[in-house]
């Protein structure tokens, strides 16, 4: 789901109050505190699944999303 989110929607680019209109306020969490928007996806997808995937997002110097990717702890 977040794959077809990602191909359709390209969030680089927008502000933080842009991504949080689609996707919410995400909740606070202690992974990727180099990232500014971090979303907990759930389980790692395959097989054998024991990590989790996140979405993080970077914000640059003028608050609008440089990256965005999908990791995983």
């Amino acid at each position: 789901m977040v794959d077809d989110l990602l191909k359709n929607r390209n969030f680089v680019g927008d502000t933080r109050p842009e991504v949080i209109a689609v996707l919410g306020e995400p909740e606070k969490t202690g992974y990727f505190k180099s990232y500014d928007l971090v979303y907990w996806l759930g389980p790692e997808r395959g097989f054998m699944g024991i990590d989790s995937e996140w979405l993080i997002m970077k914000l640059n110097s003028e608050k609008r999303v440089s990256e965005c990717r999908i990791a995983s702890d």
